[in-house]
């Protein structure tokens, strides 16, 4: 089996964990909490027309070994396997993302992670861009306090919701998920779907993030998202140097990545850009 041939301890030498490996809460807490403050979000192989790798040791290499950052079809699906390995009882199960435009994405091509310890369930997400729960997040009703955040699962229109709240108390879906065990053979085809979809949110925008101590810092083209403290706050990124600047500290410890994530910001910005032209045209016709 390809998995136990893996050398897990580099795994550990990468998201910097020291600690004792049990299947513990507290374990698992450390080890969740490590990984997303190491292993950053990015798709930056995606402008090159390289797809997603989805076999544990092609993510593993491009994870660890060449110490890159990765999405919810590379990270998540490994981080699972190594703690299936470290003797935890893990399920990939698959999500569905509430769009900003208050609507559900039409498939359910997100992955997350159910563990269980102690005979209860807590959810653990490794691949996501936007802003979700930092610690494991026990499978309950009821809010949860994180950091100044609250979020809660709860059933809604048959399906266990993420949201989280915010400043007006308001309650807004992040995703919601099916408890169904997924398998390579079950989630390959949201790749394909990706490349053909109109409004695909990986094609054509740059797109990280990264935990941080203070909260979340989310890259999407030419914005940048910092979420603190219960709230969010947002920067429009006018110039070159500004995003080197704040990629700088989205892949901090990551240097090698930065002069292509800031090629890649160029091109996007350049991209868009010249869409823009092209509707304006249109319309002037």
């Amino acid at each position: 089996m390809e998995t136990e041939s893996l050398p897990w301890r580099e795994y550990l030498e990468r998201i910097g964990y020291q600690g004792l490996l049990n299947n513990s809460l507290e374990c698992l807490r450390e080890l969740y909490t490590a990984h997303l403050r190491s292993v950053p979000y990015e798709m930056l192989d995606s402008f090159d027309g390289t797809p997603p790798v989805l076999g544990h040791a092609e993510s593993f290499a491009k994870l660890v070994h060449r110490r890159r950052g990765g999405n919810c079809l590379e990270s998540t699906p490994l981080f699972g396997e190594f703690l299936r390995q470290a003797g935890f009882e893990v399920r990939l199960v698959p999500a569905q993302i509430w769009k900003v435009s208050g609507e559900w994405w039409d498939a359910w091509d997100h992955l997350l992670l159910i563990v269980t310890v102690d005979g209860e369930d807590w959810l653990l997400d490794v691949g996501f861009l936007m802003l979700t729960f930092a610690e494991p997040l026990k499978v309950t009703e009821g809010p949860q306090e994180q950091s100044g955040w609250r979020f809660r699962v709860a059933a809604e229109e048959g399906f266990p919701t993420v949201s989280h709240q915010g400043p007006d108390g308001t309650w807004t879906a992040v995703y919601r998920y099916r408890d169904e065990p997924q398998q390579r053979a079950d989630y390959e085809w949201i790749i394909d779907f990706h490349k053909s979809a109109e409004d695909s949110p990986l094609v054509g925008t740059l797109l990280c993030s990264r935990n941080v101590p203070d909260g979340k810092l989310i890259m999407i083209g030419e914005n940048l998202l910092h979420a603190r403290n219960g709230r969010v706050s947002a920067e429009f990124i006018e110039t070159t140097s500004r995003a080197e600047e704040l990629l700088r500290v989205i892949f901090a410890g990551h240097e090698h990545m930065v002069e292509s994530a800031v090629r890649t910001w160029e091109k996007a910005r350049a991209d868009r850009s010249t869409r823009r032209s092209l509707v304006y045209r249109k319309a002037e016709q």
